[in-house]
């Protein structure tokens, strides 16, 4: 078997057509070629090139090696070609899911990033439930989740990488509006939009205001944040919703207020742990939590990114 290196010498002096070229394109000595010449024909039984008058004639032989090392090489570029687009994110598909408030706020700027790293990466994206999470990644329908709860299953690694926190929805013309910060004390006697305690927010909020020491009389259930925001637009009352949920663009009729004494809501990336992490998903990850480690605060009584 030849060497790779003589594979390299004899496709040189293939292309220059002569040993001098050669040389000259491979950046080594002639004599030294010449002689790895002569190693590559005792080796392989037969002439490459016949010298007459100081040229180089390649064989027959010479010219249908020099056929199927060209097959080689192009097999070489065009790994190359694959490595490039998969370090590129190209003919990649990156799919990935949240909770409803943190898809229609911050996930959307952590995708914007991503694309700008990988600009030819297709982007597939859902919207889930409590109820879809664990299936979504045991069964491999995407490849990452970003979730207000952990997603408890054997397959699936959950990572709190950072934290929301509960805010008040109030109307526009409330009294509480135009308060810096509030209490949950400050809301006895309202109508609260509220959500079932057995749910990831329900639970922060019954916790709030059982370390308050208040009673939580609730007016209407709610499923989902942006349903109890419209709810308050429309003056039925306040609201208990996550910070993530107040980024989102609102009519100037809602306000939102922060606690005195905020439950914290936890925000988790998970993957499925029988698959693999590619590049695209540790960038993502890296890029997730740098966002939720710099999201600024209440401004003029309105969440911002």
């Amino acid at each position: 078997m030849l060497t790779i290196r003589q594979i390299e010498i004899f496709r040189a002096v293939m292309i220059t057509k002569t040993v001098s070229g050669a040389a000259r394109m491979l950046g080594t000595s002639q004599p030294g070629l010449s002689r790895m010449l002569g190693h590559m024909e005792d080796k392989l039984h037969f002439r490459l090139f016949d010298r007459t008058r100081g040229r180089l004639v390649p064989t027959n032989e010479a010219r249908v090696l020099f056929e199927e090392i060209e097959q080689i090489y192009k097999g070489f570029n065009d790994l190359e070609h694959v490595v490039r687009r998969l370090a590129k994110g190209e003919d990649r598909t990156f799919r990935v899911g949240a909770s409803p408030s943190l898809g229609h706020s911050v996930v959307p700027q952590m995708l914007s990033r991503l694309t700008a790293n990988y600009p030819d990466l297709t982007i597939q994206f859902d919207i889930l439930s409590v109820e879809q999470a664990d299936d979504w990644l045991a069964l491999q329908r995407g490849d990452y989740a970003l979730t207000v709860f952990p997603i408890d299953h054997p397959n699936v690694l959950s990572s709190r990488i950072g934290n929301g926190r509960m805010v008040c929805a109030v109307p526009a013309g409330h009294r509480l509006a135009e308060r810096e910060r509030i209490t949950v004390a400050d809301l006895k006697g309202e109508r609260i939009q509220s959500f079932q305690e057995d749910t990831p927010h329900g639970r922060i909020i019954a916790r709030m205001y059982g370390d308050a020491g208040e009673e939580l009389e609730v007016s209407t259930y709610i499923r989902f944040a942006e349903t109890a925001v419209a709810f308050v637009a429309q003056g039925m009352g306040i609201a208990l919703v996550d910070s993530f949920t107040a980024m989102q663009p609102h009519a100037d009729t809602v306000r939102f207020l922060e606690f005195e004494s905020p439950g914290l809501l936890p925000v988790y990336v998970s993957r499925n742990l029988d698959v693999a992490r590619t590049l695209v998903g540790e960038t993502f990850e890296e890029i997730a939590r740098n966002i939720l480690m710099n999201l600024p605060r209440v401004i003029a009584h309105n969440i911002t990114l």
